[in-house]
């Protein structure tokens, strides 16, 4: 293809699915990792057993051949996989083995083949007297750190998270982009230089099922845990295997966001929050190819719960559309509370301490009552009740009128003007009954009779002289004479 043309990667992409197309029904796995497992010239793929694997990447490197494409440059976890690749390419060249094991960069991740591990380095572009803490960063500066760092999975969010409230910070002060950072702001990157420095030590497995089988009884669940604080929104989610009485669990990805800069309340970036869960949760079933048998929505906002068990529509629109969204893809019953401390994504909001950047920690490992039986899981809120947050306002209004009157329905002058009199009698007293003052009774009294007569020569005069009478209370109004 034409390097740089605008179509040569659709071409390209085009040609690779067509070739391997012919082998579908001969390859049906390798055809499929060839269409779905590939990212432009790289193929990222995962079996069980190291048979599988060395006869899918046979498979795959001869389909590419059929249309005179050479897949090259094999990594794996497994020695014995490179060994059967390099004695199946006939390369006159040795293959030292031992080579392969290092830390390769795998679409934008640091993956150590030895360990079967991710791992992180520190970014080079800066120079080391800014991660140090030895010179004072610009704007810019700080900003380019956070964007060197390549976290597709959320990994790191909790300690990137930090960092993203302290930019924010940074642009609220009005700080052009070459000026460097106030002496407060410089003390908050110096905590998070120190925290950042141990992230070449995590270490987090690539496999999520180190003591579990792949096999149909295994119990799969899918845990999402959300969380809010006045700096921004967490969600983490975490698979959950059972097998027997083995359980484990993993981390699968995590997304944070900063609040926004216009102020907004903690309930509502909860929901927020939720909101960010289930749309995690949607992508990652899209995803994976693992079969998950049930799904966990945990928060610890019991307003949140309240919204979701309640009719949306009573909300304002910010709660009803959110409420709507969460409830288009998830069940009520896969709702659940839980405390505060027991909630991991707590960690990705708050910096009360230093993150724990441990291959065991309870943000990378999901370490807590889910790794536990089902009976000792926070037990379900059995009363949900209501909240009195967000509702619409209601305004009531009560007009008092009085009754059009078609005169032409009275034969004399007299009928009409007693029926008019006892019509505002009849309001007046309503009015009386609402202030506590007396009622008026009897016979009608000449002043009753005079104020009836005044309304309807007022009826009259609107009825044939209203555009008159607009230009006498327009000039009244404006003082003219």
């Amino acid at each position: 293809m034409t390097f740089g043309a605008s179509c040569s990667p659709s071409c390209a992409q085009f040609v690779k699915n067509t070739n391997a197309e012919r082998f579908a029904t001969e390859f049906p796995e390798a055809v499929n990792a060839i269409i779905n497992d590939h990212y432009v010239d790289d193929m990222l793929s995962s079996v069980e057993t190291e048979q599988e694997a060395i006869d899918l990447a046979i498979n795959v490197r001869d389909i590419h051949a059929q249309g005179g494409f050479k897949i090259r440059g094999w990594r794996s976890n497994s020695s014995k996989v490179l060994v059967a690749l390099h004695e199946q390419q006939g390369d006159e060249k040795s293959l030292n083995v031992t080579s392969q094991f290092s830390t390769e960069k795998v679409l934008g991740m640091w993956w150590s083949s030895s360990a079967d591990t991710f791992t992180f380095k520190l970014p080079t572009k800066p120079d080391k007297d800014l991660l140090s803490g030895k010179r004072v960063p610009t704007k810019k500066e700080v900003v380019r750190v956070l964007m060197s760092i390549f976290d597709p999975l959320g990994l790191l969010v909790n300690v990137l998270m930090y960092l993203k409230i302290l930019i924010q910070e940074i642009w609220r002060s009005n700080i052009d982009w070459d000026e460097t950072i106030t002496a407060v702001q410089l003390a908050k990157w110096h905590t998070w230089l120190k925290v950042i420095e141990k992230v070449e030590t995590v270490s987090v497995p690539r496999c999520y099922r180190l003591i579990t089988s792949c096999s149909p009884q295994t119990n799969v669940q899918l845990h999402v845990f959300v969380d809010a604080s006045i700096n921004g929104i967490a969600a983490v989610a975490y698979l959950r295997f059972e097998e027997d009485d083995k359980i484990e669990c993993s981390f699968v990805a995590a997304k944070t966001r900063v609040a926004p800069n216009k102020l907004t309340s903690i309930p509502r970036l909860e929901l927020q929050a939720a909101v960010i869960g289930v749309r995690l949760a949607q992508t990652i079933a899209e995803s994976h190819r693992i079969n998950i048998n049930k799904r966990f929505f945990w928060t610890d906002a019991r307003d949140v719960l309240c919204w979701l068990h309640s009719d949306h529509r009573q909300f304002s629109p910010f709660v009803g559309f959110r409420v709507g969204e969460i409830l288009e893809s998830t069940e009520l019953y896969e709702w659940r509370w839980v405390p505060t401390k027991l909630n991991p994504a707590d960690d990705g909001t708050k910096w009360q301490k230093t993150p724990d950047l441990s291959s065991d920690s309870r943000w990378l490992r999901g370490r807590g009552f889910i790794w536990e039986q089902q009976t000792a899981w926070p037990e379900m809120l059995t009363h949900i009740g209501t909240t009195s947050l967000e509702l619409k306002h209601s305004v009531g209004l009560h007009c008092v009128t009085v009754p059009v009157v078609s005169c032409e329905n009275f034969s004399t002058w007299i009928r009409l003007l007693r029926h008019i009199a006892q019509l505002k009698r009849y309001i007046q007293n309503l009015k009386a009954t609402k202030n506590g003052t007396a009622l008026t009774f009897g016979e009608l009294t000449q002043e009753e009779l005079l104020t009836a007569e005044t309304y309807l020569f007022r009826l009259a005069q609107e009825a044939v002289y209203l555009e008159e009478i607009a230009i006498l209370i327009k000039a009244a109004n404006s003082g003219d004479n």
